[in-house]
């Protein structure tokens, strides 16, 4: 059961959707900004579990925007992203922003393989602010998961020929490493070898059971949550030391 935020989330995201499905764009742009809304009001009320269903929702909208070639919804999308993204490093959620970063992600990859890189390149900023924002907070799934997806979407773009946006992926995920072994965080052979791990971990779970495709809705139940979920006891015990 979906709490009540939660189902509000949903609603507006399935709003936005279906206002890209219909090619309105003022009725698309709204439902984002009406997210931004409701995701400032639930990091006043402090809900950072209700915070992920934002995420998904805005991940949603912005990624039907990029299959229906919607440039001002998807990057309309990511802004908002990038925007309360801020404040979830300040409030130190983890949780929150490991969503967030994979929003930003997908909609970045969707982005560069259908050739829109003002899109994709509002994505990679917003995964260098998070991923400098999870080095200061000490938050390792993050930093490891934003790094992985701006090389993620360095190759697309490069496979696109779009080099100007290649080129900024891949120094945006540079200036973290950097950022994060100048910091004595995460030293660069770890932040190397985690893309890796995860296809190695994706390989031998697959052999268990059936994996959805990549590029379908992803929710908060995917098998990496309990790694994430682990996080924040990490930091808060590290802290108390």
């Amino acid at each position: 059961m979906f709490s009540i935020n939660e189902q509000k989330a949903i609603e507006l995201g399935e709003s936005g959707e279906k206002a890209v499905r219909e090619q309105n764009e003022y009725d698309a742009l709204q439902y984002v900004e009406y997210l931004r809304e409701f995701g400032e009001e639930l990091l006043s009320a402090d809900f950072e579990t209700d915070l992920k269903r934002v995420a998904i929702s805005l991940r949603n909208i912005g990624n039907k925007a990029v299959q229906k070639n919607f440039g001002s919804v998807a990057s309309g999308a990511v802004e908002v992203v990038d925007s309360l993204a801020g404040s979830l490093v300040e409030k130190g959620y983890s949780n929150a922003l490991w969503s967030f970063s994979k929003a930003a992600q997908e909609i970045g990859k969707g982005a560069a393989q259908a050739e829109m890189p003002e899109t994709a390149e509002n994505a990679v900023k917003a995964l260098e602010k998070i991923g400098r924002g999870a080095v200061e907070k000490r938050m390792e799934v993050v930093t490891l998961w934003t790094t992985m997806s701006l090389e993620e979407i360095g190759y697309l773009a490069g496979k696109k020929q779009l080099e100007d946006l290649s080129n900024s992926a891949k120094d945006a995920r540079e200036r973290v490493i950097q950022f994060s072994e100048d910091s004595g965080f995460i030293p660069r052979e770890q932040i190397v070898k985690y893309p890796q791990l995860i296809s190695q971990t994706l390989s031998e779970f697959s052999d268990l059971q059936n994996l959805q495709p990549a590029n379908e809705e992803f929710t908060e139940e995917e098998f990496f949550e309990e790694e994430a979920e682990e996080e924040p006891e990490t930091e808060a015990s590290g802290k108390e030391k």
